[in-house]
This record gives structure tokens, sequence and C-alpha cells, in this order.
């Protein structure tokens, strides 16, 4: 496996490429979408960048909440042998009631969701024909970026401790940085991060990040909220473990990990972890607050 293959995100086709043994069995989660009183285009040549919109499209049909998108924050792109999927929190996907499983950004559905792990609390979205996305870290609300923004690796949990800082993208509250905090069990009874990086619900699914003088390190997923405002995220080793995926980046090749573990003396977060689902919107209005 070439530096070359990894990097393939480059603004390049969304691969077929890719030989990787994926420990699981994919399933597609697409359904057709029923006609609405404001109906939600379909994307053409999107580009997408880690930090925005994944909005979970409503199925309408007349039940409750049948016209509410699901606002949530897309995070990074993970690769398989079934080719790259983006990332987002997986409670997303029942925002709003009644879902289609498709995802829209600011100019449109631009990809369905694929699968959701039952151990892992996050979702694979996989784009559309024509869309395509790029490995770096975007704020959503003024576009800004940390440096270059490209995504150059990933940390490893152990190397995340007590007061490490980071940072994270989200749609509500934009880049905001923080510290670790400590150690909480979230959805799917999974170990997360929380930290005091200001955070609300629609933030979940956004990518946490610490930029470093070579570029941006992925660091993990927002999941949750605390009782204290703050984000608390699943390491991304964890999450390509599970899925058996790695990170496309610009750096050098990681390949799949395993298991992780967690620094030693972390503590455990002493407050509440909310499992958030997101907030939402009337079906295809603008998800700015």
């Amino acid at each position: 496996m070439t530096n070359a293959d990894e990097s393939s995100l480059r603004r390049g086709p969304m691969a077929t490429t890719v030989i990787l043994a994926v420990l699981l069995v994919l399933a597609t989660f697409v359904a057709p979408s029923p006609a609405s009183a404001n109906p939600v285009p379909e994307a053409s040549g999107y580009i997408y960048s880690a930090g925005e919109p994944a909005i979970l499209v409503s199925a309408g049909g007349g039940q409750a909440n049948s016209f509410l998108d699901g606002v949530c924050t897309g995070g990074y792109a993970i690769a398989g042998d079934s080719g790259f999927f983006l990332t987002t929190a997986s409670g997303c996907r029942y925002s709003g009631g009644s879902l289609d499983g498709s995802v829209r950004g600011d100019a449109g559905r631009y990809g369905d969701i694929y699968y959701s792990n039952p151990r892992d609390p996050l979702s694979l979205i996989r784009m559309r024909a024509g869309n395509d996305a790029y490995q770096d870290v975007i704020d959503p609300i003024t576009g800004a970026r940390p440096g270059s923004g490209l995504v150059v690796g990933w940390t490893r949990s152990v190397d995340q401790p007590a007061g490490y800082v980071i940072g994270k993208m989200g749609l509500d509250t934009g880049w905001t940085e923080g510290r670790v905090l400590g150690i909480a069990v979230g959805p799917n009874s999974a170990t997360l991060l929380c930290t005091d990086a200001r955070a609300s619900a629609g933030d979940v699914g956004g990518p946490v990040w610490r930029s470093e003088g070579s570029g941006v390190r992925a660091l993990g997923t927002v999941v949750s909220i605390s009782d204290r405002g703050g984000a608390c995220y699943r390491p991304i080793q964890e999450t390509l473990y599970e899925y058996g995926a790695y990170l496309p980046s610009f750096g050098a090749p990681q390949g799949r990990p395993g298991y992780g573990r967690f620094a030693a003396g972390m503590p455990a977060y002493p407050g509440v972890v909310h499992n958030s689902v997101g907030r939402t919107v009337q079906q295809g209005e603008d998800w700015r607050l």
C-alpha cells in the first residue's frame, strides 16, 4: 500500500481501487424519499471537507416530525475495501423522526447513510456519483482552516492525555478549542474523551483535531455533549479499529490500527454526558442558527 493510495482523496475520484480487508460486512441503507412541500435538490459536483454539514433528510409521509431534517456535522473520511466513506455520529440518523437515509449539505443531497457499526457511535456516509471529498478540516461557519487544514495523520488514543489541547469544528459553534478533562461512557457503550471545548447539539459528528507544524492530525469525532456544554468525542483510533479501516491523509501511511488504550492516569469525567441526536430544521431549510 503506497502513500499515494492512502492520499487519494486529494480531489480524485472516490476510489474503487482501495484493497483493504474490512472486518465487517457492510449493508446498504438507502430508501426513496417521497415528494414534500420543500424538496431538497440533488447536489452535483459537491466537494466535501471535514466539518461541513451532514444533515439527515426527512422521509416525509405525514408522520410526526416527518418534514424536519436532522442537523449534524460531518467528520473525516475513512477507507476500506468497499471504498471511501464520510463519517458522522450515528445518533444523527434518528434526528427529526422519519428519515430516508440521504444526507445533504449547502448545495443539496450529496450522499446516503451506508452503515452504522453497533460497536461504535459513528455512521458511514457513501457519497453519490459526481461528488467528491477532500481530507482537510474547515470551520463550517467562517470557512477558516487551521493552517493549511490538510490532514497529515491521526493520533493514538493513548497519546491524548488529560490536559491535551484539542480543536473541534461544528455547525452550531464552529471552531472552538479546549482541553481533555477525562473519559466517559457514551452511545453504544463506547469510551469517549470529554473536553471543555464549547459545543452544542448540531456539532455532533464533527471532527476533533490538533494543529501541528506539519499539518492537522485527526483526533476523533464529536458524538456527545457534556453537562458543562463541552464536546465529548470518540477517538479516531477506536473508530478505525471497529471498522477495520484506515485514514487517508497527506502524511505517511499509518495503516489499520489495533484496539487502543487510554493514557495512564486518565480521570473519569466527573459530570454527565448527554447522548445528543443533533437538532432539527424544517426540511430543506438553511442549517445556520
